[in-house]
């Protein structure tokens, strides 16, 4: 009968039977040291006889073993150990592995990780974090049933329309019309609240917003929850911090050998503490008090805020999360519950965690009329909305709710870096299932440095690759290429205001952006992007930025009269490295959309 790796300690001088894959083999001396892991842990197993040894000495990590021995105590972190083994070979493998995965961690780049993630997942920090993330799910489907009563429920992924309307959505073909891929199951959860007043569900999203950034994929998974009946809309609060406090006391139960191997990295939510709940203002207040940067006057809080205010909250409350409430009607979506007593703002929540936001919610709309003047003012159509309209002419309560994304939440209370860290097989504009799909989109200035230098040599275009000191205004820039100003190129990445997506217009450096022509050509107003979200999403300094949208994966524009300059000179991806080459070169390698965008 087959003993598991965590059983051994029980085992003590008993014969016993493991099975599992070859992790790795040291010999010292006349001694060597197997680690086999199973799927509780690894085993180690003590090998002096040569014979047994020799069975072993060629195989890779992966190869399958049978092995039967004896247990003794051991003073190792195993407890216990077996000794006299006879190894049996079930696959032997005999191929190196692509990734170091048998070792306590990978010292490799995240990229590498992904792009060799079926073997990756092996390794044990890795295989912890989604033993955790599968506890999150199991312990958040245990506190709707069973504490709050909540009914789950089963909503389609393949929809008519768009669920909420403001963000980019993936199309596909449906027997010849054309479908969308569900943003969220909100507009479900809230037909849902119409037969069972609390219901919960743990649904995929799908969103086409071509964001590279550390905090968001094209797909997840997003535990959705909705209840009528309040007698005050905070309640959905009061259902969110238990869920949380739940979560994380199961898991500190549950998963104290993943821990471990984290090195028990998981925030701090005492069940004795409230979490903090602020307002929208209150927040843009606090983070200007402790930072003397001024945001009060802006539309929603950035990320250096979020982080802020969560080091606040846990410098004066001891946990690392706190609510943001009463956000701006223009900011939340069509069905947000406006304030009878400032119809400028909505009763709606963001839950804030260790610098990131993971979840949105609040009071819905929940009168026809009301539904119908929220959908009119999002410039969307109500005939794409029937159904979902038609259970508000029937009777609907006051009701609110929350979404949570599975992937986010793992990746802040682990104290992650990268939500694709907490997705198996993360799709986002450069991966579909984890497997790399544009090769031609790159991150970080020394990446998109190399990728130019390698399309000029392949193109056979000539160029010169100048390195110099850093140059903070177009002045320097050309006083150290020795170019004229205008044969600058200056690179510029803008956010439309209402799709937020980011375009690159190009401009002589001598000149000014003209908005008015930017407008004109996207379709929307626009405005600089961040120099933080770029950097962020693009890995890239403002001034740094070369005139290559395309290698970023967004649209890109040329400014006329680059194309009236016999030299072009840009700054490839780093403030202290630039290309000087021809224009008509740079025009015909690139490719961009050629207009009217600058103005003196």
């Amino acid at each position: 009968m087959r003993v598991l790796a965590r059983e051994l300690p029980n085992c003590v001088e008993k014969k016993v039977h493991v099975r599992g894959w070859l992790n790795n083999l040291r010999s010292l001396g006349k001694l060597a040291f197997l680690l086999l892991r199973d799927r509780s842990g690894l085993i180690q197993i003590v090998i002096e006889n040569k014979e047994e040894l020799q069975k072993i000495s060629n195989l890779q990590p992966g190869s399958i073993l049978s092995i039967s021995g004896r247990v003794v105590s051991s003073n190792s972190v195993y407890k216990a150990e077996i000794v006299d083994p006879t190894i049996t070979i079930e696959n032997p493998i005999h191929e190196v592995p692509p990734v170091e995965y048998y070792k306590p961690e990978l010292h490799s780049d995240l990229e590498f990780i992904l792009d060799n993630r079926p073997i990756a997942l092996r390794n044990r920090q890795i295989a912890a974090v989604f033993r955790i993330q599968a506890e999150i799910t199991h312990a958040y489907r245990l506190y709707m049933h069973d504490t709050v009563q909540a009914v789950e429920y089963f909503a389609p992924n393949v929809i008519g329309a768009s669920s909420e309307g403001g963000a980019e959505f993936f199309n596909v073909d449906y027997f010849g019309y054309t479908a969308t891929l569900a943003q969220s199951s909100q507009l479900y959860k809230q037909i849902m609240v119409g037969v069972n007043e609390r219901v919960f569900a743990l649904m995929p999203f799908f969103r086409a917003e071509p964001s590279q950034t550390s905090r968001h994929l094209s797909e997840g998974k997003q535990f959705e929850f909705e209840m009528g009946f309040f007698e005050r809309w905070e309640e959905i609060m009061d259902v969110q911090e238990g869920c949380i406090k739940f979560i994380l006391n199961f898991v500190h139960r549950h998963c104290k050998a993943e821990l471990e191997v984290l090195n028990h990295q998981i925030i701090k939510a005492p069940d004795n503490v409230p979490f903090p709940r602020i307002t929208f203002a209150e927040a843009q207040e606090i983070y200007f008090k402790r930072t003397g940067i001024d945001e009060r006057h802006e539309p929603d809080l950035s990320p250096a805020a979020e982080r802020e205010l969560c080091a606040w909250s846990a410098e004066k409350f001891g946990a690392d999360l706190v609510f943001v409430t009463d956000w701006k009607t223009e900011k939340r979506p069509f069905y947000a519950y406006p304030q009878p007593e400032n119809p400028g703002l909505t009763n709606t929540f963001d839950l804030i965690c260790a610098g990131t936001e993971i979840t949105s919610g609040g009071q819905r709309r929940h009168t026809y009329d009301s539904m119908l003047e929220g959908i009119k003012m999002k410039g969307m159509d109500p005939a794409n909305f029937n159904d979902y309209l038609s259970i508000f002419k029937y009777g609907m309560p006051p009701h609110g709710g929350f979404g949570m994304g599975l992937e986010r939440l793992t990746m802040t209370l682990l104290k992650l870096k990268n939500i694709r860290e907490a997705s198996l097989f993360p799709s986002d504009t450069k991966r579909i299932a984890g497997n790399r799909i544009k090769a031609r989109i790159f991150f970080g200035g020394e990446n998109i440095r190399n990728e130019i230098i390698h399309q000029l040599h392949h193109k056979k275009i000539d160029f010169d690759h100048l390195v110099h000191e850093a140059t903070p205004t177009s002045e320097d820039s050309a006083r150290v290429r020795n170019t004229k100003i205008e044969e600058g190129i200056k690179a510029l990445i803008l956010r439309g205001k209402n799709t937020k997506k980011n375009f690159q217009f190009n401009i002589p450096s001598n000149l000014k952006v003209d908005m008015k022509a930017v407008a004109e050509m996207v379709g929307e107003k626009c405005e600089f992007e961040d120099p933080a979200i770029i950097q962020e999403r693009f890995g890239l300094q403002v001034g740094a930025v070369p005139p290559f949208g395309n290698l970023l994966n967004i649209d890109n524009y040329y400014d006329e009269q680059i194309s009236e300059q016999e030299k072009a000179a840009f700054n490839c991806g780093l403030t202290t490295e630039s290309i000087t080459m021809k224009s008509k070169d740079l025009i015909a390698l690139v490719e961009p959309k050629m207009g009217k965008f600058s103005k003196s």
